[in-house]
């Protein structure tokens, strides 16, 4: 039996086994040392949302109690999707979380793929909050393994104490918020601009109710996405800066403001994904962010802004990702459901240029069917193909497509 076949077997029982549990959260857990959290795995395993502030939700976590201390915590999750695509033009069809080699070379394809198998482990301790995350994906990049130690890092801090942490480790890096309201696909903000480290970097951070600061060192290595720089030499010469603040509003609302800088990125050369070696001029090409979200008791409005300091030299043109967004939490035949709507654009490119620009818009439902597990529909409209390697060579401004993906997401 295959892997994917075992994955899918175990999925289909957890799903019949927790359709009649009631979809409330719930609490952690425990047989002794060992304990279980599903609140705290559904915030830790979450790619759509606190994509790059984990640490300061395990922290949160701790504070609340929702993590005891002298405890080992284990976690799981699974996604599985089946996506059915059409495009206009030949071999050309969305790559947003999914990756070429999934494709057809004709005008439409139907498959299935198991995006997200992951375990991860949290030690808490006093004063100290170790965590690891293994993941196995049949959307892998390529030349990546299927299964990765993505992430693992410890953080000395409590909240309880002060506001302060000092973290290590390899984790994503705390710039920008990238957070997407639709079930499984990344905004282009995220597509764009997330960095994920390589190699152990340093965060400083200090958290509050309301506010959030980070400053993260890192060694000047190619790391993971969006992450680079000039001479990856390995001093700790590469850095990043995140900052946010929530203001009470009335009638139950909050305004959050963002913000955040990156010093370095792959747009500093002529080719994104892998940068050329010895006897190539590069210069540090920083992005900086902007974010608002507007939060009421059932619904969320969004927009954020991402851009390079200068020009990539691929397209002769800066880049560019805005993301305006919204949801709604209600009710569907007495279950937990949430429409959202995601509009996206990404540029690069002069106007009029085939690699100018690219355009996202996302329909999705998202239902609690039980208290482990999720449903997820999503209908995506994308105009224009510009993937970012070679875009003037692969670039093509006519090609329009359409997505149809369902899912479950299971967590424990």
């Amino acid at each position: 039996m295959t892997l994917r076949k075992k994955i899918t077997n175990l999925a289909l029982a957890t799903c019949f086994a927790g359709i009649t549990a009631p979809a409330q959260a719930d609490e952690a857990t425990s047989q002794g040392f060992v304990s279980t959290s599903l609140s705290y795995s559904q915030d830790m395993f979450d790619r759509q949302e606190n994509v790059t502030n984990k640490i300061a939700v395990a922290l949160r976590a701790r504070q609340s109690g929702a993590l005891a201390t002298n405890r080992l915590y284990f976690g799981g999750r699974f996604i599985g999707t089946g996506i059915a695509e059409r495009t206009n033009t030949p071999g050309k069809f969305p790559i947003i979380s999914r990756l070429p080699p999934s494709h057809t070379s004709g005008t439409s394809d139907t498959y299935f793929v198991v995006n997200d198998l992951s375990v991860n482990a949290t030690l808490a301790l006093p004063y100290l909050t170790a965590f690891v995350q293994g993941e196995y994906t049949e959307v892998e990049y390529p030349g990546q393994d299927d299964k990765q130690i993505r992430k693992f890092w410890a953080v000395l801090g409590d909240l309880n104490v002060a506001p302060y942490y000092l973290a290590v480790g390899r984790k994503t890096v705390n710039f920008g918020n990238f957070d997407t309201y639709a079930p499984f696909t990344h905004s282009y903000n995220s597509h764009y601009f997330w960095a994920q480290s390589r190699n152990v970097l340093v965060e400083f951070g200090y958290v509050t109710d309301n506010t959030e600061l980070a400053f993260t060192l890192l060694p000047a290595h190619r790391g993971l996405r969006v992450l680079s720089s000039p001479n990856n030499d390995g001093e700790f010469n590469n850095f990043a800066f995140n900052a946010s603040h929530k203001f009470k509003l009335q009638n139950d609302m909050t305004l959050k403001l963002g913000g955040g800088y990156l010093r370095g990125t792959i747009y500093d050369s002529l080719i994104a994904h892998h940068p050329p070696g010895m006897g190539s001029t590069r210069d540090w090409n920083g992005a900086y962010d902007i974010n608002a979200t507007l939060s009421g008791r059932n619904f969320d409005l969004m927009a954020e802004f991402t851009k390079t300091e200068e020009t990539w030299p691929a397209t002769g043109h800066k880049v560019s990702a805005l993301t305006v967004q919204g949801r709604y939490r209600t009710e569907l035949i007495g279950r937990p459901v949430t429409y959202s709507l995601t509009l996206g654009r990404g540029k690069q490119g002069a106007s009029g240029t085939e690699w100018e620009k690219m355009d996202q818009a996302i329909l999705g439902l998202e239902m609690d069917v039980s208290k482990n597990m999720t449903f997820g529909l999503e209908y995506m409209y994308n105009d224009g193909f510009v993937p970012l390697i070679l875009p003037r060579i692969t670039a093509d401004a006519g090609v329009k497509s359409h997505s149809l993906i369902a899912g479950v997401q299971l967590t424990f």
